[in-house]
């Protein structure tokens, strides 16, 4: 809206010819930029991309401590070679991560370590979870845990499967 325009408007409204020519003086004066708006704009942009880097990088590490991780145990009477071989077929699953032997010996120490003082654990002459050799397995979480757990029920020599957080 030009000059004349403003003029034009001011005589056809009714009101105060102080505040008609306020009116005309402000809006024909060329404006002023606002660089408090623009610096506002940008500082919220900034603040917008680092908090997506933010949740990003936190979602990424909540992943990997939330990976599911299940022990296989196997029958009493399976052979070193049958056991070999099953954690061959474990580590083969798609969606298996990683998989790790346990013996008897280093379930009884994680076991003694977390549940009982050293009397305590010093008094027992054998192990007694000498049979409770296992696979630990981690399974990604983009993987389907259940499908996952049941193709592992079903193969041969398998006693239990069970998620580490279920054992607690």
């Amino acid at each position: 809206m030009n000059h004349n325009d403003m003029l034009q408007l001011k005589k056809t409204i009714t009101m105060p010819d102080a505040l008609a020519e306020e009116l005309v003086q402000g809006c024909a004066q060329p404006q002023k930029r606002h660089t408090r708006a623009r610096f506002s704009s940008l500082a919220a942009s900034m603040i917008a991309v680092f908090a997506l880097l933010l949740s990003g990088t936190t979602s990424y590490a909540y992943n990997i401590y939330q990976e599911y991780t299940l022990a296989v145990f196997w029958e009493k009477d399976l052979s070193t070679s049958d056991i070999d071989r099953l954690g061959q077929t474990l580590a083969d699953i798609d969606g298996i991560s990683s998989c790790r032997f346990i013996s008897g010996d280093e379930a009884w120490a994680e076991f003694s370590a977390a549940y009982l003082d050293a009397d305590t654990a010093a008094s027992f002459t054998e192990n007694p979870l000498a049979n409770s050799g296992n696979y630990r397995l981690s399974v990604s979480l983009q993987a389907d845990t259940d499908e996952i757990r049941a193709k592992i029920a079903d193969l041969t020599g398998v006693r239990l499967v069970q998620n580490l957080k279920e054992m607690d």
